[in-house]
């Protein structure tokens, strides 16, 4: 017995050391790599529109396999289905090395994937992905409103600067909406914007009164007066002020308020009845208080002309008044009882909300210009207008028509017709002068001003960071629009970058899609 145990521990033994030893069988190794298409030149994503052609041309590295298959993919970034189209996209897009397509889906954010597969050494793959941004025929970037007293277009400003994924030179996408319709807008421009849901909106100051346009490629949608439940007859119509938050819109026609809440995308509901609740014409400016900010009070704040006060709409989108200042309270001046005439107004810098800062002038007087600030954070108290300065000795007020306010400092511009001053507000009341148009631009006037502000999500890496002014020349019938930096912190100007529109510009408004 001890001498089959033996035998057999002296078997195992010998097994294992003949485990150990080397084997120097006739086996051939190969060094396999992924690395069959040079991805050195590519760059880190795309940027297309509808109805572009994409065209990528790549080289193999030196060396690696002949016997290679590709297949081009484009997949939705997104792993959710889109909400407009009900779809997901992942198809193939090509079977070639070189990809040559002709891009037909809907506007969003895609991935171009290259699956490179080694057929001569078990399908050994490289994946090739870049991000595709596909936008529409409109692109994304400033929309501009140009042209004469009766007849206007919109033409499209692209740089980097607008439109962080876009990395070629600056350009002009001219005259997109007589382009797609066939036809100029008619009048002269009032407005135009961008709502988040799915469309833009072009306003006039004729009795047209505009149109409401597809997103993607500025086609109309609807006329003015169609974008009421009962038509607006052309007596009616004249647009003065728009504004938004969320998904709610507020727009001011012939001194009368509308609120309509836009709640599904590319689903347009009418406006129906104006707003009521008291007698009231609305000055042509609106202070877009978000509700859920505003504690669900605020739906909406307006100036009334007629009887010189501010007022509100609440939840039920009824007209409401003010409390009036209670006695030692905190509020700078009573929001039911003003007297003065609106000149501008705009949503600037504030703490937990933005605050409203209006020009304000005893009537027909531009020597008594003041600076009042009202701010909506919480219910109203009596007390919602929380400042009051006295801005009425600094340089050029008196004669200015266009002002603009920042968002992230205590930043005014005022500007003349031919001089941008800021003024310090927070401080000493004084203006400084920034720019003289005379000398640069001889024979033009400015036309309008504007700081580029985008408080949807993401954040912009250029919000509150340029200053947007239109001059015209009535001489050559040009507009030439300045694209200014400007620090956000203390508003000193950078870098100016000119470009050239036909006709007089008379709105502007960003484009995000």
């Amino acid at each position: 017995m001890k001498r089959k145990y033996c035998f057999a521990a002296l078997m195992a033994l010998s097994l294992f050391w003949a485990g150990c030893a080397k084997d120097e069988g006739n086996y051939t190794y190969k060094n396999l790599s992924t690395y069959f298409v040079d991805t050195a030149g590519m760059p880190k994503s795309y940027l297309a529109k509808q109805n572009d052609v994409v065209n990528i041309n790549l080289n193999n590295v030196e060396g690696a396999s002949t016997d290679l298959s590709y297949e081009w993919k484009l997949v939705t970034q997104s792993y959710a289905a889109d909400p407009n189209t009900g779809t997901y996209v992942n198809k193939t897009l090509a079977t070639t090395k070189d990809l040559s397509f002709k891009v037909v889906d809907v506007p969003g954010e895609y991935y171009l994937v290259l699956y490179t597969k080694d057929n001569s050494n078990g399908g050994i793959t490289q994946t090739i992905k870049k991000a595709l941004t596909i936008s529409g025929y409109a692109s994304p970037g400033l929309m501009v409103v140009h042209g004469s007293n009766n007849e206007s277009d919109i033409s499209i400003l692209v740089n980097s600067k607008l439109y962080s994924a876009y990395t070629q030179a600056d350009k002009i996408q001219s005259n997109v909406f007589s382009e797609i319709n066939g036809t100029k807008i008619p009048g002269d421009g009032a407005g135009v914007t961008h709502m988040v849901q799915g469309w833009v909106s072009v306003f006039t100051n004729n009795n047209s009164g505009g149109y409401r346009l597809n997103l993607n490629d500025l086609r109309i949608m609807n006329t003015y007066p169609n974008m009421f439940v009962m038509p607006m007859a052309s007596g009616d119509v004249q647009f003065q002020a728009y504004d938004s938050w969320s998904y709610n819109e507020l727009m001011i026609n012939k001194g009368d308020l509308y609120f309509m809440s836009q709640a599904q995308v590319n689903i347009f509901n009418k406006y129906g009845y104006k707003c009521y609740g008291q007698d009231y014409v609305a000055a042509p400016f609106i202070a877009a208080t978000d509700g859920g900010k505003s504690p669900f009070v605020f739906y909406g704040v307006i100036y009334d002309a007629k009887n010189r006060r501010f007022l509100y709409i609440d939840y039920n989108h009824d007209i409401k008044l003010f409390k009036s200042l209670p006695a030692n309270g905190a509020g700078k001046f009573d929001m039911s009882n003003v007297g003065k005439d609106m000149v501008y107004a705009e949503m600037g810098l504030g703490t937990t909300t933005p605050k409203w800062y209006c020009v304000m002038q005893s009537p027909n007087n531009p020597a008594t210009r003041q600076l009042y600030v009202c701010q909506f954070n919480v219910a109203d108290d009596g007390n919602r207008g929380v400042d009051l300065i006295d801005i009425s000795a600094a340089t050029d007020l008196a004669n200015s028509k266009y002002f603009a306010f920042g968002s992230k400092a205590n930043i005014m511009y005022h500007a003349t017709d031919t001089k941008i001053y800021q003024n310090n507000y927070a401080s000493d009341k004084k203006s400084n002068l920034l720019l003289d148009i005379s000398g640069s631009y001889p024979g033009s006037v400015i036309t309008s001003m504007k700081i580029f502000k985008y408080t949807s999500s993401p954040v912009h890496p250029n919000d509150g960071k340029l200053l947007y002014v239109a001059l015209y020349n009535a001489t050559t019938n040009e507009s030439t629009l300045l694209q200014i930096n400007v620090s956000e912190i203390n508003g000193s100007f950078g870098t100016i970058t000119p470009y050239l529109f036909s006709g007089k510009i008379s709105a502007m408004s960003y484009k995000a899609k």
